[in-house]
């Protein structure tokens, strides 16, 4: 069964899957046929990478209609997920090792490109898939909002602490305020603000 996913497609189907705020960085199509299965098992999966997330929104083929439905969504933040390459010389295919919300995940699809991608179930697929497995392996940053550095008490591992090179240390005064700065060399005697 061949079907073919168009822009608009993805697009309705990233607008009711994405939170707000959530930016989609890549979409592919792959394929999933085992060998043991001998063409009995064939699933469609349409993957969207976010910058927070890999949705896979699973097809399976409706034999009383011959046409693929949606099956299920499974939502794996990329915390969750162990391993997400490319790999193959010329068929390609992408390895998926992750902890989804029905359990773990260890899936090798296909991605299919048939003809230089004329024939590809969605337009730019390759280069869709490309971009699925380069938000696995981008660094995320932490959230700014909510977050607070960790604070670690001197241990007898801790390092002292040293300042930069020409800078010296001043220690807070028994009140908990720093001394009153003084004059540089060279300059009268003033009234300087407090640091």
């Amino acid at each position: 069964m061949y079907s073919y996913f168009s822009d608009l497609q993805v697009q309705l189907l990233a607008r009711g899957i994405l939170q707000p705020g959530e930016q989609l960085v890549g979409q592919t199509v792959t394929q999933y046929n085992p060998w043991w299965a001998f063409g009995l098992v064939r699933k469609t999966y349409l993957l969207l990478a976010t910058d927070q997330r890999l949705v896979m929104l699973e097809h399976r083929v409706a034999w009383l209609h011959q046409a693929l439905r949606l099956d299920s969504v499974d939502s794996i933040p990329w915390a969750n997920v162990e391993e997400a390459r490319l790999k193959g010389i010329f068929a390609k295919k992408i390895r998926l090792r992750a902890q989804g919300e029905r359990g773990p995940k260890r899936l090798t699809m296909t991605v299919p490109n048939a003809l230089f991608g004329l024939l590809a179930p969605m337009r730019n697929n390759m280069a869709g898939a490309r971009n699925v497995v380069g938000a696995f392996q981008t660094p995320r940053a932490l959230p700014q909002a909510g977050y607070a550095a960790p604070q670690f008490g001197a241990g007898a591992y801790d390092p002292p602490p040293q300042n930069a090179p020409g800078y010296a240390s001043t220690p807070p005064a028994a009140n908990g305020y720093a001394p009153a700065p003084q004059a540089p060399a060279g300059y009268p005697p003033g009234p300087y603000p407090r640091a």
